[in-house]
């Protein structure tokens, strides 16, 4: 046993004498403050349609192939480092034609998302009806 207590030992005992800190739900409780730690994830419904990607994600996915063939000793962060550099200093016009597609590619997305909703409260409301039979 080496000389030390069993576990559990009681608070007290572990700090030399300090009082214990207020527990939850006792009186004289601290005020709860939030804590930092991880966020849960949102659930994601499975089936639906797939987010459509940025305008910058579809130049990079555009030129990334070019990137590397004309810097073939470009490390994968390097190469995102030269696609954000070429879209900062890209022409607004060329740019806005990104932006429409990406726009336009978010578009598709709401609808296909709405229908998807809709067939799935469709199926939901469908699938109740039939357990109250």
């Amino acid at each position: 046993m080496h000389g030390y207590p069993p576990y559990p030992v009681p608070y007290p005992m572990m700090v030399g004498g300090y009082p214990a800190p207020p527990q939850p739900g006792r009186p004289g409780k601290m005020p709860e403050v939030p804590t930092k730690g991880r966020r849960r994830r949102k659930k994601i419904a499975q089936g639906g349609p797939k987010k459509p990607a940025t305008s910058f994600v579809m130049f990079s996915n555009a030129h990334r192939e070019e990137v590397k063939a004309a810097n073939p000793g470009l490390s994968f962060i390097d190469v995102g480092k030269k696609l954000g550099e070429m879209w900062r200093e890209m022409d607004p016009t060329v740019r806005k034609e990104w932006e429409d597609r990406a726009t336009a590619a978010k578009d598709e997305y709401l609808e296909a998302k709405k229908i998807w909703l809709a067939q799935r409260a469709a199926g939901m409301a469908a699938g109740a009806e039939n357990l109250e039979d």
